[in-house]
């Protein structure tokens, strides 16, 4: 987590255009964004309910919710982050007062218990170091009935067999530069990410399983961000396979472990 704050404290504005305003023609965090809307349209929510989002990075969630009669809360390590969603909620809203931006870290809330009725944390917990804290803090923080909606990445999809190599590439200098002339120059594509630390990856059904034993149900999933090659393959033969993987996000809500890197779940905390 030390390594974490300071990336996205520099990298906030770049990772807000990559992600959410100049899309390429497979927007991963797109898919992610709108199956996550998805499920909350399909809780019919009343209104004047209390909606945390843990990790809202550039405010979009925060910014799509503000159009209900809800309560959100969006908190996130980095500050710049805050400071985008803060400008886009400035600009783009009602300012009724409804929606609250703050620093705020998963593993420390600072809400009372039972104060939530739908968490959304998506793009966090595989840079935390364990599930412990974050899980604690969200089963204290959500009411009994509440519902969570998070995501973690895949251990077993194709796209992260080759992972742990091609984080090991990028740190060589002359590869990094290579890899990422071929990625902005030739391919398109904008900056190569390099992560200063290794995020987390998870099973599925072992994820599952902990919410469970924490007092979840589950109540439904979807797979996202499709791969049919290994990385950078993938990326390398997009004019093949993005195609390919575009077409498999009609299968999201289906059993797609070795093909889905990311995974999201839908569950309710028992009563």
């Amino acid at each position: 987590m030390d390594k974490v704050k300071p990336y996205y404290e520099k990298e906030a504005v770049e990772y807000d255009r990559q992600f959410y305003k100049e899309l390429d023609s497979y927007p991963l965090l797109k898919y992610r964004h709108n199956y996550i809307l998805k499920r909350i349209e399909q809780l019919q929510l009343p209104d004047n309910i209390h909606i945390l989002d843990a990790g809202c990075g550039p405010g979009e969630m925060v910014l799509e919710l503000s159009k209900y009669n809800w309560s959100v809360w969006g908190i996130d390590i980095a500050e710049n982050m805050i400071a985008i969603a803060k400008e886009k909620i400035n600009r783009d809203s009602d300012k009724s007062g409804r929606i609250h931006l703050s620093i705020g870290d998963i593993e420390k809330l600072e809400f009372s218990d039972n104060f939530f009725d739908l968490i959304i944390c998506a793009g966090v917990v595989e840079y935390l170091d364990d599930d412990r804290k974050w899980l604690k803090e969200i089963v204290r923080v959500l009411k009994p009935g509440g519902v969570l909606i998070i995501n973690i990445t895949n251990k077993y999809s194709i796209k992260n067999w080759s992972a742990a190599i091609i984080e090991r590439m990028k740190r060589n200098k002359t590869l990094f530069s290579a890899m990422e002339f071929v990625k902005r120059k030739i391919l398109k594509k904008g900056k190569l990410h390099y992560f200063p630390f290794r995020p987390r990856l998870h099973s599925p059904n072992k994820f599952d399983k902990l919410l469970n034993k924490n007092g979840f149900q589950k109540l439904s999933h979807n797979y996202f961000s499709f791969s049919i090659l290994p990385a950078p393959f993938d990326t390398l033969f997009g004019f093949i396979t993005i195609p390919i993987r575009k077409y498999m996000e009609r299968y999201s809500e289906r059993k797609m472990i070795l093909n889905g890197t990311g995974y999201i779940v839908c569950a309710k905390l028992k009563k």
